[in-house]
């Protein structure tokens, strides 16, 4: 009961309110450790009686655990420690009912470091560095572009609620039935806070003009070393890497090890520039890391 007595108080997500004194929720003096909009999903949980079930492809030791789908099937596979004689061995494994590969191991070793040379052949060449940095640039004048939009539509959303907000004011000065005005103020409540999620997300929307050297950096870094990052980062960023890098899961052949993987659009357009023959594609396709 504790536990969900602090959950649903407000003051984590920097608001205040106080129902006692008919003190409705309001944007408090101090920082929230959570967004409004993550509390308010919290709140939604809890009133559904919702539980989010853990991921069955988050491990630590098997970072493309869920992402390398086997090559007859075309499904997902799994791994998992299998006990030998003297210790446990790491392996992949598909196991697709009426697959011919079902149960048939394959040593992490053979996943990981396939991927990883995979990876490493995808760096493109040093005198690409100016191309990706303009690349990057025009994407993130496209994004602040379709921000800026998002943005406006949010407003028109906000403006629709204060519409129902007045209407339902008038409606509870106009009602003469307790159980309508509870009814109403209950509504209030819910649009009120609906409100306040709109205008944490608009203050938030459009990504700060000034962190555009930062992104091109950060992007820039992903690029020219995709398998630096894989090597030396942890289970997030293992896996962060491999869905930047390629368009679709790669698939893996227990006899002839990877396919021909489906490249993301970066770097396919970088190793088009490097062989002469892209055909350029508009920069808002890009995609550009979440700062």
């Amino acid at each position: 009961m504790t536990v969900t007595c602090l959950l649903k108080n407000c003051i984590y997500a920097g608001f205040v309110e106080a129902p006692k004194w008919e003190v409705s929720g309001r944007k408090g003096q101090h920082e929230g450790l959570i967004s409004f909009e993550t509390h308010q999903k919290i709140l939604d949980t809890l009133e559904g009686r919702k539980r989010i079930a853990a991921r069955k492809d988050y491990d630590q030791d098997f970072p493309l655990r869920g992402y390398v789908l086997c090559d007859v099937c075309g499904r997902k596979m799994t791994a998992a420690w299998s006990k030998g004689c003297r210790r446990h061995y790491p392996y992949y494994t598909c196991i697709t009912r009426g697959c011919e590969e079902k149960g048939k191991s394959i040593r992490r070793a053979d996943i990981e470091n396939g991927f990883y040379e995979i990876l490493k052949c995808m760096e493109p060449s040093s005198e690409l560095g100016s191309v990706a940095t303009a690349m990057i640039s025009d994407a993130w004048t496209a994004r602040i572009s379709e921000a800026e939009e998002a943005k406006k539509e949010l407003a028109r959303q906000m403006k629709a609620i204060e519409k129902q907000i007045e209407a339902l004011l008038e409606r509870v000065v106009e009602a003469s039935s307790s159980v309508l005005v509870k009814a109403y103020e209950g509504r209030l409540t819910k649009l009120e806070r609906e409100k306040l999620v709109l205008v944490e997300r608009i203050e938030k929307w459009a990504p700060p003009k000034g962190k555009c050297g930062e992104c091109i950096e950060l992007a820039l870094e992903f690029l020219s070393s995709p398998c630096k990052i894989y090597e030396k980062g942890g289970h997030s960023e293992r896996r962060l890497v491999a869905k930047l890098a390629f368009a679709k899961p790669v698939r893996y052949s227990r006899k002839a090890g990877y396919r021909t993987p489906q490249i993301s659009f970066p770097f396919k357009v970088l190793r088009g520039i490097s062989d002469g023959n892209i055909d350029m594609v508009p920069p808002e396709r890009l995609e550009l890391p979440t700062l």
